[in-house]
């Protein structure tokens, strides 16, 4: 038996639940099919582990004036601000550990890591950002500052990252802000208030995707069989990429060519606790200098007396750590917290180790765009009827790879839905999820 809708929407992470909350008031039907057990995909709130919300996926709202603030004022979420801009400790070339307020005024050339403000030289084509740094005068102290903290953090090694896309996020912030917070009960808040109402089936792994003028037919491992006039595809571009999904006929040149210019960044996160505090009070995050660049706590905001750490660590450095297996990941990566804080003895109360890369229906942390490829989420993003496809890879790169690039390309998604399948009854307004 086949089961039919009006759309389908593969994915229940925020796109897919975005998407989905936005024709949740139509008089259309709709089906989300998630291959998980839970909703959220890469947002994923766990309250076990540290006794409070603690994330094991997204984890920052992304800027003071982002998209997701709508949700977190409406649900009436609270958030504590982390101003890693000055209570941080960063390793210098020098082997001096300062706060990053005193780095950055003792050291210019480490300020223009964190500030970007840059010569007006044009990139080259098919150049890297590294390639691009080097170009415009960064010395390697410069270049390695990168590769621990704006490198690590976009998800991919410097060589991998294309020019041209860095400089239109980096250029794109200025309208999302430059602040980071944490939602202290967790992105799974938002994950709960996007999923209700929607008709969502979890473990549905879906295998098959036939679609042609008519429309799409949707198969299951278990052997389900959907079928809906439109289909909104909100996978990951690793697991696009894998072809853990069939579509025939097969995906659209212009998709084969977005996929080709995107990359899935390796990360995973390293999390720990202690018995006892490790750093002053005033500092929350550490640059380090090791395989493991980029730590923060998440106790920081919560009422608890757990002394919790969590390493950051994506591209080159993931993959080496992923390759000495969960033990020796954990224990690598808690060696750089040693060497950073002179503790050679230091050891965790409990960890764990949360890898994206394997994860087979995320097959990484988020997505890049490689050398040479800038605009290529502009066309992940274009509309193939009967397949329309949402997800933070096809937001404008200054929202990619976040939350609410997520949500956004979810609400845009709604809305080409509204345009093909409502076109009289849509009246152009931005649909509000």
């Amino acid at each position: 038996m086949k089961e039919r809708a009006d759309v389908i929407v593969l994915g229940a992470g925020v796109a897919g639940l975005a998407t989905a909350q936005g024709l949740v008031h139509t008089d259309l039907e709709v089906v989300v099919l998630e291959a998980r057990e839970r909703l959220g995909g890469r947002v994923h709130t766990d309250k076990h582990f540290a006794g409070f919300p603690l994330e094991f996926g997204a984890e920052f709202v992304h800027g003071e004036h982002a998209p997701t603030w709508e949700l977190i004022d409406r649900l009436g979420l609270h958030t504590v601000h982390w101003n890693k801009l000055d209570d941080s400790w960063v390793r210098m070339a020098d082997g001096r550990k300062l706060t990053m307020a005193e780095a950055r005024s003792l050291d210019p050339g480490f300020d223009v890591t964190r500030t970007w403000h840059l010569p007006p030289v044009p990139p080259r084509p098919l150049e890297s950002f590294g390639r691009y740094l080097e170009r415009i005068g960064f010395g390697p102290e410069q270049v390695d500052y990168v590769r621990r903290s704006f490198a690590n953090a976009a998800g991919e090694s410097l060589r991998h990252l294309d020019a041209a896309s860095m400089l239109d996020s980096i250029a794109g912030s200025e309208e999302t802000g430059h602040e980071d917070f944490r939602i202290v009960e967790g992105y799974g808040a938002i994950i709960e208030a996007l999923g209700v109402g929607d008709e969502i089936r979890t473990g549905c792994v879906v295998t098959r995707v036939s679609w042609d003028d008519d429309g799409v037919l949707v198969e299951t491992a278990s052997g389900e069989a959907f079928e809906a006039k439109l289909l909104v595809c909100t996978l990951p571009v690793g697991v696009l990429a894998a072809g853990d999904v069939e579509f025939v006929p097969g995906l659209p040149e212009r998709k084969l060519a977005a996929l080709r210019g995107l990359g899935m960044g390796p990360a995973i996160k390293c999390v720990y606790r202690f018995k006892e505090p490790l750093t002053p009070p005033g500092i929350k995050a550490i640059y380090a200098s090791g395989r493991a660049p980029m730590w923060w706590t998440p106790s920081f905001g919560h009422e608890t007396d757990a002394v919790l750490w969590t390493a950051f660590v994506t591209g080159d450095a993931a993959m080496d750590l992923l390759r000495r297996g969960e033990d020796g990941a954990l224990d690598g990566a808690l060696e750089s917290l040693r060497r950073e804080l002179g503790r050679p003895g230091l050891q965790a109360v409990e960890a764990l180790l949360v890898d994206w890369v394997n994860d087979p229906y995320a097959r990484g942390g988020y997505s890049y765009v490689r050398p040479g490829h800038r605009g290529v989420r502009e066309l992940l993003a274009e509309p193939t009827p009967p397949l329309l496809w949402a997800g933070e890879a096809s937001a404008p790169e200054a929202n990619a790879a976040t939350v609410h690039g997520a949500l956004e390309s979810g609400r845009r998604a709604a809305e080409e839905v509204l345009r093909l399948l409502r076109p009289r009854a849509y009246d152009g307004s931005e649909v509000v999820v």
